[in-house]
Order: C-alpha cells, then sequence, then structure tokens
C-alpha cells in the first residue's frame, strides 16, 4: 500500500462494513495517512480483530438496516471521536441470494435492500449533521458494477446497488 503521509491528518472517519473487505481496507488507508477512524459492521467479532489490525480509534457493533442503531451509533462515533465525524465511507452490503428473479426470496429481497440502499440512507443521514455542524464533510458511497449492469441471479443487490450509485454526495 503506497500511503499519502498526513493526508488524513485531523481528519476522522466512520467506516461501514469495517470488518472486512472494502470498508477494512478503507479504514486502514485512512488510519495510515493519518486519521482516526471508527469502524462499524454488524460482526462484532470480525469487528474487534479488524479495530486491532487497522488500529481503529473504537468499534461498534450494529445492523446499518435499523435506523435507530444507526442513529446511536453516528452520537456514539462523533463522541469516540471528539465530536467530529468529517467522512463516511459507507461499504456495509450483503449480495442476498444467488438464484434467478423468479426464484428469489422476498424476505432476503427485503433484507439485502434494507442494508444496501436503505443502510446507505441512514448512515447519511445520521453523519450528515455533524459533517455540517463542523464545516466539512465527505461521504463515499461503496456501490457495484452489478448496479450498473446487472445480475440475473443477484437480481437484490444488483437493484439495490443501482440506487447507491446515484446517491453520493460531498459536503
Amino acid at each position: 500500500m503506497s500511503a499519502y503521509r498526513d493526508r488524513f491528518a485531523g481528519r476522522t472517519a466512520v467506516v461501514t462494513g469495517g470488518a472486512s473487505g472494502l470498508g477494512k481496507a478503507a479504514a486502514a488507508r485512512i488510519v495510515a495517512e493519518g486519521g482516526r477512524v471508527v469502524l462499524w459492521d454488524l460482526n462484532a467479532q470480525a469487528l474487534t480483530a479488524a479495530a486491532a489490525e487497522v488500529g481503529a480509534a473504537h468499534v461498534i457493533a450494529l445492523d446499518v438496516a435499523d435506523p435507530d442503531a444507526v442513529a446511536a451509533a453516528a452520537e456514539a462515533s462523533a463522541q469516540a471521536l471528539d465530536g467530529r465525524i468529517d467522512i463516511l465511507v459507507a461499504s456495509a452490503g450483503i449480495t442476498g441470494a444467488t438464484v434467478p428473479v423468479q426464484d428469489f426470496p422476498v424476505d432476503s429481497w427485503k433484507r439485502v435492500v434494507d442494508i444496501n440502499l436503505n443502510g446507505v440512507f441512514y448512515c447519511c443521514r445520521a453523519v450528515v449533521p455533524f459533517m455540517l455542524a463542523n464545516g466539512y464533510g465527505r461521504i463515499v458511497n461503496v456501490a457495484s458494477v452489478a448496479g450498473k449492469e446487472g445480475n440475473p441471479n443477484a437480481s437484490a443487490y444488483s437493484a439495490s446497488k443501482a440506487g447507491v450509485i446515484g446517491f453520493t454526495k460531498s459536503l
């Protein structure tokens, strides 16, 4: 990893899906470049291990599909980060069932949309007030090429990622 020294010095970030994959990698990069991060993830055990690995300032186990849990996590994160949240990397996501659309279970559809689409909205909604109060904010909503090109055996994932692509906003 090639890091830009101090690029995130003095900046704070919340990274969802921070226990693995792109979320964990983004958090590691922010920390390596001088920032402080709070990791959010559903998997508490993996979250603890990831925090030690990337050097996170704090961790919060939560389901981003729960708007009340997200609001509480934003408050706790700001507290852990000295009142600031400068960056949100919304990376939490699941694929759901891998079957043709006609066989796709409705409960799996709802869960994928709740996490991949509604969860992004809940996170942005909860974090933006901190950014506005501090006069600075950057939001990175991780999407997928599946949102543009689709996948016949991952209809909920493709649909939810299509909705996220146009939702990215910087303050």
